[in-house]
């Protein structure tokens, strides 16, 4: 979710700090009484306060500094998974079905299926940032209109949405899970033709490179 420290004797890229000045916004909780922040990617004094009053909250010892992975930004955007068409996972169609590990011929299914109404809106299935468009097609007409999103997590879990047509200005923002609307949901029948059923694919992965069911997250 950060690529670097923030605050205090921090590295303070621009992209983390607005990342950090976004989660801010979102967590009146956590704020207080304090107003929203002007989110411009810098680490200025009002930042830094801001940083600093929302660390007391949870440490006897404020540091001002909140680091990748860290204690600090796990607090401030939680682990937390959602929906991301409020439907079930695909099952039997004539191009297989859409759980965690079904069969593809020589591989298994890498992700879950979770099945979907072209046009209707797709939420982030993972609380985090969007990092990236990502398509999972390389060539052709399908890698322009079936493409999709990376999410990435507090911890580091990153998680795949294909199959839509992302939202716009959506790279950069931080999203909730079940909550924040990622894009639009494709049809897959220019592709597949007659017999598979419409679904969003979900992908995720932990810090580490290993896969998790999405049925075991999202409930």
């Amino acid at each position: 979710m950060l690529t670097g420290s923030v605050g205090k004797k921090a590295k303070n890229k621009p992209g983390d700090v607005n990342v950090v000045q976004q989660i801010i916004n979102l967590r009146g909780d956590l704020r207080k009484k304090l107003p929203k922040i002007k989110e411009d990617s810098k680490i200025g004094p009002k930042t830094q306060l801001y940083i600093d009053t929302i660390q007391s909250h949870f440490m006897k010892k404020p540091d001002g500094r909140i680091d990748p992975f860290g204690r600090t930004i796990k607090k401030m955007w939680p682990v937390a998974y959602g929906k991301p068409t409020n439907r079930p996972i695909r099952g039997a169609d004539k191009y297989g079905s859409g759980y965690h590990g079904a069969s593809r011929g020589r591989r298994k299914h890498d992700g879950a299926d979770y099945v979907s109404r072209p046009g209707q809106n797709v939420k982030a299935p993972l609380s985090g940032v969007v990092t990236k468009i990502s398509r999972p097609y390389s060539s052709g007409i399908d890698a322009k209109i079936l493409s999709g999103v990376e999410i990435i997590a507090s911890d580091g879990t990153t998680c795949w949405v294909w199959y839509i047509k992302p939202a716009a200005k959506i790279v950069g923002k931080v999203v909730e899970a079940g909550v924040s609307v990622i894009g639009r949901a494709k049809t897959l029948k220019n592709r597949y033709k007659n017999g598979i059923t419409d679904h969003v694919h979900v992908r995720i992965h932990d810090r580490n490179g290993r896969k998790i069911n999405p049925a075991k997250v999202i409930k």
